[in-house]
């Protein structure tokens, strides 16, 4: 007996294909959520190997901290 898993319209064979595209929804939503909070307080963000580096002005990035949570 075989168990498909559907997720966004894909059917999966596997818990780890599943877990996998799972994964880099999560990953996508967040660095969707970052890039937008960062332009609409006007500061700018950047990825590097550590994560994310966001720069801008001390009233920046409050602004940044309220739209992000």
């Amino acid at each position: 007996m075989t168990v498909k898993f559907r997720y966004k319209g894909r059917s999966f064979g596997s818990a780890q294909s599943l877990g996998a595209a799972l994964t880099r929804d999560m990953a996508q939503t967040v660095e969707r959520a970052l890039s937008s909070a960062a332009a609409a307080s006007g500061a700018h963000i950047r990825k590097t190997g550590q994560g994310y580096e966001i720069e801008g002005t001390p009233d920046q990035l409050a602004r940044f901290n309220r739209r992000f949570r």
